[in-house]
Parts: structure tokens; sequence; C-alpha cells
């Protein structure tokens, strides 16, 4: 099954189980959602704010939370990904610029080119996001700041706790929410083998 966002990028359907199901393979690829998906309406005007832009403040913060959850998915969780250390899909959430910078960054936001020769295995052990939302003057939202956290065990002869803190702007690109800066820092710490 096939599933596309409203900007027309396709979304990976998930089995029961949790696997991932792309072009027929079935990929172990462990289920994960940022939580605690609080929100900040930030207003630039006075006035008070109404139900329908706390409505449209809702649905931009899922729509960044969604497009995060996908990067971190397709970057650190999917195994077709990692073992190959190529990442495509995990940047179809950035524009323009940011896309590149991220593409040209590889191993900034994701497991990693050379993920497949270390690890047998990675996944998540936590992920909180907290998104700001700027109201222009019309009252809906103009720009997200996501703030995220994100953890994940990668095992292997020489396992490491992956560990990204990340800063994510969003903004419309022809109609759908898109990255459009970012930056990220990464504490990868070693740990003992089982």
């Amino acid at each position: 099954m096939l599933l596309t966002r409203n900007d027309g990028a396709p979304v990976r359907s998930r089995d029961s189980d949790g696997t991932a199901a792309s072009d027929g393979v079935a990929a172990e690829t462990p289920s994960f959602r940022f939580t605690k998906a609080t929100r900040k309406l930030v207003p630039t005007y006075r006035g008070r704010i109404e139900r329908r832009q706390r409505e449209a403040s809702e649905r931009a913060a899922v729509a960044a939370r969604d497009i995060l959850d996908d990067l971190y998915t397709e970057g650190f969780l999917d195994p077709a990904n990692w073992s190959e250390g190529r990442y495509a899909n995990a940047f179809d959430g950035f524009a323009g610029g940011a896309r590149r910078r991220a593409e040209a960054r590889p191993d900034l936001l994701t497991a990693g080119s050379e993920a497949g020769d270390h690890f047998e295995q990675i996944r998540p052990l936590a992920g909180r996001i907290e998104t700001r939302v700027l109201l222009g003057r019309g009252g809906g939202p103009t720009l997200l700041l996501s703030f995220v956290r994100f953890s994940a065990d990668a095992m292997g002869p020489e396992p490491v706790t992956l560990r990204s803190t990340g800063q994510f702007f969003f903004e419309r690109v022809r109609g759908s929410w898109k990255i459009v800066s970012f930056h990220v820092t990464r504490t990868d710490t070693p740990r003992e083998p089982a």
C-alpha cells in the first residue's frame, strides 16, 4: 500500500507488527514517533488567539512532527537505508538550500554512511519534541520551530547510543510545511558490548 501526504510525498505504510512495507518487501523498521508533542503559540500581533487559529496551529505542529518522525525513521531506523548508507528519502521534508545542506551532511542527520559496516540493529530509545508556532498578522501559522531530542541504541560489535539534538525551522513551501533551516548536534556515546 502506498499513501501520500498532502504534498504528494509517499508515506510508508506500517504493518500491524510495526514493520515498514516498501515496494512489496518487508523490512524490520522499528515503529517510532516523537512524544510529548507540546506546542506554544507565539503571536506577532495584539489580540486574542481564536479557536480556528489554535486549530490551524495544531495542524501545523502535527505536520512538523510527521516530517521529523519520517526524517528520524528513515535516517536512523530503517535498515534498508542504514545498512546501505543511502538515505535519499530521509530528506523529503526539506526545501531548497536546506535539503542540499542536509544531503551534504548525511552523517549528521542519519546513522551515517558506514552504519551498515558497524551495526547489526538500531532501536529507538526516546524522542521528544516541542514546537513553537509563530502566528502572523492574519492569525495563521507562518513559521514553526521544532526542538527535538532523539536517542537510539545501535547494536553490533561496538555498540553506540546515537543521540541527536536539533532545531528545525519550517515554512510553507508550495502549500506544504517544509524544513527551511536546521541546527543539529550529535553526541553519540560508545556502550559496553552486551
